[in-house]
């Protein structure tokens, strides 16, 4: 049998359910005839509390609540049985445990990595992170098959002495829809339109979207800017136009302008901070998202991806904010053109899953 696992809370609704990356992995693997475990797990485990006594406390008994829970619906899997868990798991369990528990029954466990939290700062208290680290180092070891994002991230691994033949390069996540825009990509997207601007969650918009209110941020060119919670009163010097929100399967086949940006962090000069440093390491979901769209990507040149976007010609990379005019002025309308046309194939790969599939497949045949 082939399992993949997913968390639900202990009223049996899922965890994260905006959380489209793990959606959609979740819905190829269901396709190709895996069957789901549903855990529900207590978010005590995940507390964003401080690391007082009783905080931590509170997050060990949830740890070890949720430890049970794995382990009693694991019970169903036998020898050489499959089982695919999305790492980190939401809430913090003892996984290294658990996968050492499927080891001794035989099974097969394969991991795809979607957070290295030990290379990123975090809000969540030195607890949170102290666990990341440990279970980056130690759990990620016993997983028979390991998906990684990228060439970066597959290299961090091996510097930490990961086996090579467990590692599989996905390359670039899917986005996963079957929207058709009315238009096609050459009515929406041209070269001296506005730069479009995926905006985060509110959440997350002080620290990866920080140079949309930044006062200092005017780089010269118009935005249109999508998403929820944006504050339109607190922009303040980009030169904009604000779209609405969109549900993440519908956006890709309405946005219009000339190159989606790719930019996180607390600077204008660089990406900095917990979110913008992690890009040299991670695939942000948005630039699937664009290339779901078929529009040009923007990216910071230190990111993970900015080789693979610029080898492909589906974009370019700049260093600073303010360094977005010059380039995209020194772009001919011919290149531009040729950038649309380059993004088509790769519009239809993520769309239909075939980077996850290939991952998959690849794991499958080693095992």
């Amino acid at each position: 049998m082939k399992y993949y696992v997913y968390e639900s809370n202990l009223s049996g609704d899922e965890w994260h359910t905006k959380d489209k990356c793990r959606s959609d992995i979740r819905t190829i693997l269901t396709q190709r005839g895996y069957e789901s475990i549903g855990i529900p797990v207590s978010d005590s485990g995940n507390s964003k509390e401080n690391d007082s006594v009783r905080s931590i406390a509170h997050k060990v008994k949830g740890t070890g609540k949720n430890f049970k829970s794995w382990m009693d619906y694991l019970k169903k899997v036998r020898r050489n049985d499959i089982v695919v868990i999305q790492y980190p798991p939401y809430q913090k369990t003892l996984l290294a445990n658990i996968l050492v528990f499927l080891k001794m029954k035989g099974a097969f466990a394969v991991g795809i990595v979607q957070d290295l939290g030990s290379y990123r700062d975090n809000d969540e208290g030195k607890l949170i992170k102290h666990w990341s680290t440990v279970e980056d180092a130690h759990a990620l070891s016993f997983f028979n098959q390991l998906i990684v994002n990228n060439v970066q991230m597959r290299k961090i691994l091996l510097a930490a002495e990961f086996n090579d033949k467990k590692l599989i390069n996905i390359r670039m996540f899917d986005y996963l829809t079957d929207e058709e825009p009315e238009k096609k990509p050459e009515e929406r997207f041209f070269k001296d339109a506005p730069i479009v601007i995926a905006a985060e969650m509110q959440n997350k918009l002080n620290e990866k979207g920080y140079y949309i209110y930044s006062s200092k941020a005017d780089p010269g060119v118009k935005f249109n800017i999508y998403g929820p919670d944006v504050d339109e009163g607190d922009i303040n010097n980009l030169t904009y136009d604000y779209k609405g929100a969109f549900l993440p399967e519908i956006i890709p086949s309405v946005i219009e302008g000339s190159f989606g940006l790719v930019w996180e962090g607390n600077s204008l000069e660089t990406c900095d901070g917990n979110w913008g440093e992690y890009l040299r390491i991670n695939n942000p979901n948005k630039v699937s998202m664009y290339i779901a769209a078929g529009i040009p990507v923007i990216i910071w040149s230190g990111a993970a991806l900015s080789d693979f976007i610029t080898k492909y010609g589906l974009g370019i990379a700049v260093e600073s904010i303010y360094d977005i005019k010059d380039a995209v002025e020194n772009i001919s309308d011919d290149d531009y053109r040729q950038m649309i046309e380059n993004i088509k194939p790769f519009t239809k790969a993520v769309k239909s899953g075939t980077f996850f599939t290939k991952a998959i497949e690849r794991a499958e045949l080693r095992l």
